[in-house]
């Protein structure tokens, strides 16, 4: 048996490494976006809550006069979601009597909930001062939504969450699972290091966005963000590949309300600066700057499309157990195209795909990479009604593809013992992954939820040492703001 050269290792450990920072941006997205929101409709409700909408309108149009049933009406097209019909029910009421505080208050809510902060705040104030005065419950609501409106009216808006956890892999350093690799030309034995390593670590992430309104016409903003990830394994032979990253952007964001590129609904458009920062092992991994553009757009009703384009220059700086990760200097190109279909009012499918195309010093690092990933989001009624708030579960499968521009040198694939000079006789890397998994998120409080992520990912490649099956649990709370 032979054990793998010092130049194969170097380049083994480099490109394990790389699928571990490639990773931990793509494939923990689904964990790391913002938890589920309570709703005020879920899917086991919308049957019967139309067919109640349909009776009532009946009856209102039998008795136009009794203001009980409007009232319910107007409640159940909003839980539809159907907010212009409720607004129109409750102000046809106050023809009949203006003197409504508890009508004033839910349209008030109503214009909340589709932006019209201004309208909303006349009728709290108009609810507030009321005679008699409304009750003390009812007072805290008001006073609630007006502190909302005040915040969603500052020209400065800082939105959030922090996310805290455990996390236990069975393979964490993207390795092969035996120590001995069959190629060509033998057996192949390779040191402890790189042979799969299960462990659990803990991890800490966080998200920021701040938002300035320009107040432009079309309420056009500036918005800088910030993606924050910190990793620490507790096995200490993986230790190494502890984990530490921070990304900010910052851009203006362009806003046209009638309408953009396709159709005549909601679009816009936003140029930004990318800065990322990245440790390994408590050593600078790479430092990266560069530029983006995204632009979104609703259209055909309710379908949300997304584009991304990004540049990124990658500078790398070695370090003792990685003495080639300046041979990953280079460019990234990042072209992102996304679809989201809302399924009713509790659930949605998403689909997305992804060109990475990377340059690197070393040609055995360059590659083109293509993916496709599909998602399926529900809420629906916490079981046995033990929460207030619904819970939500994800399924997300994606398929991908790495073709690698040259040949590796961690493996002779001629099988002939003397292949001749570097490169006669290696192959370049083609690899592929499948990845599956779902998240649960339980929420305790309408900002602060429970988050459960079980996956699974499968990737084989012509080069068996880059080979790897990776299993992995993952739990902690998620706090918004």
């Amino acid at each position: 048996m032979r054990a793998l050269p010092k130049k194969s290792r170097a380049a083994f450990q480099l490109a394990a490494v790389s699928a571990l920072i490639w990773g931990m941006f793509v494939l923990a997205a689904p964990v790391l976006a913002p938890a589920a929101v309570a709703q005020p409709l879920v899917g086991n409700e919308q049957g019967p809550l139309e067919a109640r909408k349909e009776a009532l309108f009946q009856e209102m149009l039998r008795n136009p006069a009794n203001l009980d049933v409007t009232f319910a009406y107007a409640d159940v097209a909003a839980r539809l979601g159907d907010y212009e019909a409720a607004v129109s029910t409750l102000e046809r009421m106050l023809l009949f009597n203006p003197n409504l505080p508890r009508v004033d208050l839910e349209l008030g809510a109503l214009y909340f909930r589709m932006g019209s902060f201004s309208v909303a705040r006349d009728y709290f104030d108009k609810a507030a001062a009321a005679t008699p005065p409304p009750p003390a419950e009812v007072r805290a609501r008001i006073a609630e939504y007006l502190a909302q409106i005040e915040k969603r009216q500052s020209r400065h808006q800082l939105s959030g969450y922090i996310f805290l956890g455990g996390q236990y892999q069975t393979d964490a350093n993207v390795a092969p699972g035996s120590p001995l690799i069959l190629s060509p030309i033998g057996p192949v034995l390779l040191n402890n290091q790189f042979v799969k390593q299960p462990s659990g670590s803990v991890f800490a992430s966080g998200s920021l966005l701040y938002s300035y309104d320009l107040e432009t016409q079309n309420h056009d903003t500036i918005e800088v963000t910030s993606v924050g990830y910190v990793n620490h394994y507790l096995n200490q032979a993986v230790t190494r590949l502890d984990l530490d990253l921070l990304e900010a952007t910052a851009g203006p964001r362009f806003n046209f309300p009638n309408g953009g590129l396709v159709g005549h609904k909601l679009a816009s458009v936003k140029p930004y600066a990318i800065f990322d920062e990245v440790g390994l092992g408590e050593n600078q991994y790479f430092g990266a700057y560069g530029a983006g553009l995204e632009y979104d757009e609703i259209v055909w009703g309710d379908l949300a499309l997304k584009s991304v384009f990004e540049f990124r220059q990658k500078n790398f700086t070695n370090a003792a157990d990685r003495p080639l990760s300046t041979g990953l200097d280079g460019s990234d190109k990042l072209v992102s195209l996304s679809a989201t279909k809302p399924l009713g009012t509790s659930s949605a499918l998403n689909l997305e795909l992804d060109y990475l195309d990377q340059t690197t010093r070393l040609a055995y690092y360059t590659n083109d990479s293509y993916a496709v990933t599909g998602a399926y989001r529900i809420h629906y009624s916490a079981p046995f009604a033990v929460s207030a708030y619904p819970w939500e579960s994800s399924l997300f499968v994606g398929r991908a593809w790495s073709i690698y521009a040259g040949a590796d040198p961690c493996c002779n694939t001629s099988g002939n013992l003397f292949p001749g000079v570097y490169p006669a006789g290696y192959s370049s890397q083609l690899t592929q992954r499948w990845r599956f998994g779902i998240t649960e998120a339980v929420p305790v409080t309408a900002t602060i939820a429970v988050v459960l992520q079980l996956e699974r990912d499968i990737v084989s490649s012509n080069l068996p040492i880059y080979a790897y099956t990776n299993n992995s649990v993952l739990l902690g709370p998620q706090i918004r703001f």
